[in-house]
């Protein structure tokens, strides 16, 4: 698949199939996800890759049970690393660098799966201390996303988007 054929198909759903994604298909989109730049290159990540049924349930309770984190095979935790920033870009690189790098590495992530027609759902409604402990985190680490990544069970709705001329201004 193409990026503008990643790009137009990808959607957020919310129900998946029974259907396994083997380890191997993750790992690939892992790699392909790292690709995400970073402010300096710092990286200042780490990715938590879920299968296990037990640890699923503890981050749907973290999340206020929301079902498509039990029915996904997998749930993508991204977690920053606020001090790889902050080392060169002091508290800039802290709060808000290493958020802006996460995203991108999230939506990365997205696109990768849709690759391998898989299908992708970002959740922040979570609480992030308790996330934070069901994936045992230091102190200097913080979950700001999870991806739940699976095969659709619903069909992909396209979700009205507002225009390009009400979202920008050219200054040319």
């Amino acid at each position: 698949m193409d990026i503008l054929e990643a790009i137009k198909t990808r959607r957020s759903i919310r129900k998946y199939q029974s259907k396994d994604v083997p380890v191997e298909t993750i790992e690939k989109i892992l790699e392909l996800a790292l690709q995400a730049p970073s402010a300096g290159n710092r990286q200042p990540w780490r990715i938590h890759a879920v299968h296990n049924a037990s640890m699923k349930e503890k981050l749907y309770n973290a999340a206020g049970k929301q079902q498509s984190l039990l029915e996904a095979p997998w749930v993508i935790c991204v977690v920053a690393v606020p001090e790889e920033s902050a080392v060169r870009y002091g508290d800039r690189g802290r709060n808000l660098y290493c958020i802006q790098d996460t995203a991108a590495l999230v939506t990365y992530l997205m696109l990768a799966a849709r690759e391998f027609q898989l299908d992708t759902c970002w959740i922040g409604a979570f609480d992030e201390t308790k996330a934070n402990k069901i994936l045992n985190l230091p102190s200097t680490e913080r979950c700001l996303a999870m991806l739940t990544l699976g095969f659709a069970a619903e069909e992909a709705k396209q979700t009205p988007r507002r225009s390009l001329k009400e979202v920008s201004v050219f200054h040319l």
